[in-house]
């Protein structure tokens, strides 16, 4: 044997024991990894479940609508009629269940079927042909029964959400055993979430399916483009979109997350400035023709709106521009949904706090901003740019998500006060929000304080977690 096979041999032994030990490692973080689901994922399940049962039948946003869409596919098909037995049984549940005022009674004996709000049949039918299997199961059994075996169903995807929520930070973390966890605790123990997650409710799968969809996201930065990342960026966005439109801002991070996954070193800001122009000039070309009239959508995007989106995007465009009559809706809008992102339960009527609670998240959220501006010349000199492509990111998200929100105010009426919208239409950006709100808090503190700061921020979660099933508990018993 010659001295070029002694070394040649030398250094395949020396690759043989590297890769043993790769491969011991990888073992061992998946074992490590089980064994943090094996606890994480029935706690998590535990803790919706209080909601589940704490909440009396129908009094989550919209729960009676979202029972009966399904209820009726079950009987008759997407397209089927209203079922005048199964919604007069939802009726007499809704008032024996104290859902309105004593004097408000249901009409159960028109053969009209009884006035129930909240009509959802109007949103894409996923959800609820997913709901109508185990409903088609139970629709002999007391329509309560069928209700709450739903909201099981929502707790166990609160679940995975919850595991997607910590192997997402486990990803951009990984040398931070605890944050993951800190950060999931911060996500399971927002009550308004939790109690939503909760409902029955389409924003369920939707929320499941965008924290599927932020994994993706976090493993093709860190990887670029794996299929790993690639189906669940994709298949999460896609899921959450063909769920409700309220996740359509959802292909933005989508559209950044492929390209960062592509291009992995760093741009100048110009070039992202040429990008976005050039992104909005090729949107409205394709969307739109130039005719005597002016804009006009195309034969495409005016069938996604008719059908989909449910609105005039033209109108919906030029109302933008009215800000005189817009932002005094829009100072009302990011009040309400704020309050009701954090601290608001069942229909929005419940208070989780006094009104020195809305006060309190609101000094939360401005810290973290403060917190935020200190932070990003640490970060830019510290991370790696993948790490700070993600923070982009849930800024970037963030952003989009609160224009979106606001942009649900439109077109606005001509007369008389526009809808306004909840929190909830935010949650579909709950990963990145918590991120943000973390991180800048923690960086408002010095940093050897910086892990306390964050279990500090988790317990006070925790406390008004609290507050909130003790709420409930007042309230309804």
């Amino acid at each position: 044997m010659g001295l070029t096979d002694t070394i040649a041999t030398d250094v395949s032994a020396r690759q043989l024991r590297v890769d043993q030990r790769v491969d011991v490692g990888w073992l061992a973080r998946v074992r490590d990894d089980w064994q943090t689901v094996r606890w994480l994922a029935p706690l998590v399940f535990l803790h919706t479940l209080l909601y589940v049962f704490l909440v009396p039948p129908w009094q989550h946003y919209d729960e009676p609508g979202h029972f009966l869409y399904a209820a009726y596919i079950v009987r008759g098909g997407i397209t089927a009629p209203d079922h005048v037995a199964v919604a007069r049984e939802v009726a007499d549940s809704m008032y024996r269940h104290a859902f309105w005022p004593p004097e408000v009674r249901p009409d159960l004996l028109s053969p009209s079927p009884p006035g129930i709000p909240t009509d959802q049949r109007e949103h894409q039918p996923l959800y609820y042909i997913l709901m109508a299997g185990p409903l088609s199961i139970l629709r002999y059994m007391p329509v309560e029964i069928q209700l709450y075996a739903v909201r099981l169903l929502s707790a166990s995807m609160m679940m995975f959400t919850a595991l997607a929520v910590w192997r997402t930070a486990s990803i951009i973390m990984p040398a931070a055993s605890h944050i993951p966890l800190l950060v999931t605790a911060l996500v399971v123990l927002t009550p308004a979430y939790s109690d939503l997650m909760s409902a029955m409710n389409s924003d369920v799968l939707m929320n499941m399916a965008a924290a599927a969809a932020f994994l993706g996201f976090a493993i093709v930065l860190r990887d670029g483009w794996r299929p790993t990342g690639l189906l669940l960026a994709g298949l999460g966005t896609l899921v959450a979109v063909m769920t409700k439109r309220t996740a359509v801002p959802l292909v933005f991070p989508l559209v950044i997350a492929i390209l960062w996954g592509i291009y992995r070193a760093r741009v100048r800001w110009w070039f992202y400035l040429l990008g976005s122009v050039a992104g909005v000039g090729a949107l409205v070309g394709v969307g739109f023709d130039w005719t005597s009239e002016g804009l006009r959508a195309r034969p495409w995007l005016a069938m996604l709106e008719q059908h989909y989106l449910r609105t005039d995007i033209m109108a919906w465009l030029v109302s933008w521009l009215d800000w005189e009559r817009a932002w005094p809706w829009y100072r009302i809008t990011i009040e309400v949904a704020h309050n009701h992102f954090w601290v608001r339960l069942a229909w929005g009527h419940i208070a989780v706090l006094p009104p020195i609670g809305d006060w309190l998240f609101i000094g939360l959220s401005i810290v973290a901003l403060i917190g935020l501006l200190r932070g990003w010349l640490v970060w830019r000199g510290e991370l790696p740019l993948w790490q700070q492509r993600w923070l982009w990111l849930c800024l970037v998200v963030v952003v989009v998500a609160w224009i979106v929100l606001l942009g649900r105010l439109h077109p606005l009426p001509e007369q008389g006060r526009p809808y306004i919208p909840r929190g909830r239409y935010l949650y579909w950006a709950m990963l990145p929000t918590i991120w943000l709100l973390a991180s800048g808090w923690q960086m408002l503190w010095p940093e050897r304080w910086r892990l306390v700061a964050l279990y500090a921020l988790v317990v006070m979660f925790a406390l008004i977690d609290l507050a909130a099933l003790v709420t409930l508990v007042t309230f309804y018993y």
